[in-house]
């Protein structure tokens, strides 16, 4: 997050919980906006918090926004202007970032907090003037990650076509390769915003080249 290398300093480990995406939900409804928290799961019967590191590292290490619209070149703004975008992301810090860039560059964009909203999102768009053409998906999420998403994106003819961004906090060759076998056009490590800039106007050169 925000290109930096980050380390965390726990006084004590008491167990290391290996678990899958399927078993992490939601935080619940009650939760305030202001919360550190992701998701929940179940360990041993115990109700287990899951932390928005996205969160934490962005209080000690916020991103910098800073591209603008008037700073793109006037084919890049045109292009740019053909994409209809889906931001998918559970942090809502991550979000927000996104959110913002997307505005500082002239463009609204629909969001979706879990892979499962962003479905719905598609079908209720789909075959309107507002039709997404360009996902960008967070990788880390409860229930559904950013892989299954996009496999089932994939799988889905509607949505077989579709510019997917895998937009990631963790900055690893295995990310890449995963990205590639579930089918993302393109991969992203979190948060640099002149390069989700780059990456979202050759989402959207490709999408119009594609007549999506």
């Amino acid at each position: 997050m925000s290109r930096s290398k980050q380390g965390l300093h726990v006084q004590a480990v008491s167990k290391i919980v290996h678990c899958l995406t399927t078993d992490i939900r939601p935080p619940p409804y009650g939760s305030s906006s202001k919360s550190f928290i992701t998701g929940v799961t179940q360990v041993d019967g115990v109700l287990v918090q899951v932390l928005d590191i996205e969160k934490v590292i962005h209080g000690i290490a916020p991103a910098q926004i800073v591209v603008q619209s008037t700073e793109l070149a006037k084919e890049d703004a045109e292009v740019l202007s053909k994409a209809r975008i889906l931001v998918v992301d559970d942090s809502q810090v991550a979000l927000q970032q996104s959110i913002i860039t997307l505005r500082n560059l002239g463009i609204e964009c629909h969001t979706a907090r879990s892979a499962r909203e962003a479905i719905d999102v598609l079908l209720d768009l789909q075959g309107t003037a507002r039709q997404i053409n360009v996902v960008v998906s967070d990788i880390e999420m409860s229930e559904m990650d950013g892989y299954a998403l996009t496999r089932t994106l994939r799988d889905t003819p509607d949505f077989s076509d579709l510019y997917i961004l895998l937009h990631t906090s963790l900055d690893s060759a295995m990310n890449s390769e995963k990205s590639q076998i579930a089918g993302a056009n393109a991969v992203l490590t979190k948060f640099s915003s002149p390069e989700l800039t780059k990456c979202l106007i050759e989402a959207a050169r490709t999408v119009v080249a594609q007549g999506l």
